[in-house]
């Protein structure tokens, strides 16, 4: 026999593919993840890993990245971006795409040669892959990136893309001195509704879980999240306890309240178990 607590993990596990997004950027990001799943379906698991494998190599022992989906990122240095605060949405505006960004270089800058230089070793690395299988890679880093205006022509384009758009060196160009990417057109990208998407999901019947309701997508109070935070099984025993497998925002609170609450009790004196007054 299960245990609740066994039983809660095991559906937190299950759930964590429906998880509603708690901001526009999260929004986004779940986008680009059904976007990467769809694109990549064409491969099995042994090509995509020798995919990440070689841009890997290409950006370097110090840059490595865990997925596809993190190596052709369009978020980055987006930290101060006002998405990860707002409401989750449909539309997003983002920096040019280092791709774009080369359009306008100066060719005599130090952006081209070493734009140059990275085509080249991304070329070399490439060799032994197929045709199909640089041009399939390009489609999931369009796919990841978000970009439906570029049209790949060949090998020698989907190389120079992929070469441009996953360097290491010229994301430090970009960390150092942005100008070049400012004076680019920024993107204004439009997606699909997907925290209406999963709630679809999630409401249809399947076989591993019970329905959910539309209670189960209400928030937390604030004074639910405290009480949570002070006594987890307070949790389990209502009957939204699915809600926090789904809600990053309700994750996020009961994760600061339980700190603080932490916090309070590693700085007040124990005696005998109990705090001493």
């Amino acid at each position: 026999m299960h245990s609740p607590t066994t039983d809660f993990d095991q559906m937190i596990k299950e759930l964590n593919q429906f998880q509603l997004p708690g901001s526009l950027m999260e929004s986004f990001d779940a986008y680009r993840e059904d976007a990467v799943r769809s694109a990549a379906r064409q491969f099995n698991a042994s090509q995509l890993s020798w995919f990440l494998d070689l841009l890997n190599r290409f950006r370097g022992s110090d840059d490595h990245k865990d997925s596809l989906l993190d190596v052709f990122d369009p978020e980055m240095f987006t930290a101060n971006h006002p998405a990860w605060e707002a409401a989750p949405g449909t539309k997003i505006e983002l920096p040019a795409l280092t791709s774009e960004v080369a359009k306008i270089a100066d060719r005599n800058s130090e952006f081209a040669e070493v734009a140059l230089e990275e085509i080249r070793d991304f070329r070399e690395l490439a060799g032994t892959f197929a045709d199909e299988e640089i041009l399939g890679l390009a489609n999931i880093a369009r796919a990841a990136l978000v970009d439906r205006t570029r049209s790949l022509q060949g090998r020698e384009d989907a190389i120079r893309y992929l070469a441009l758009n996953s360097s290491a060196l010229l994301e430090d160009l970009w960390a150092q001195d942005d100008t070049l990417w400012l004076k680019a057109p920024s993107r204004q990208i439009q997606f699909e509704d997907v925290v209406a998407k999963r709630k679809a999901e999630l409401l249809a019947p399947a076989r591993a879980r019970p329905p959910f309701q539309e209670k189960d997508f209400e928030c937390y109070t604030e004074d639910e999240i405290r009480a949570f935070a002070f006594d987890v099984r307070k949790l389990f025993l209502t009957e939204r306890a699915r809600h926090l497998a789904i809600c990053s925002r309700c994750q996020r609170r009961l994760e600061y309240w339980s700190g603080l609450v932490d916090s309070f009790d590693r700085a007040t004196p124990m005696h005998d178990g109990r705090a001493d007054a």
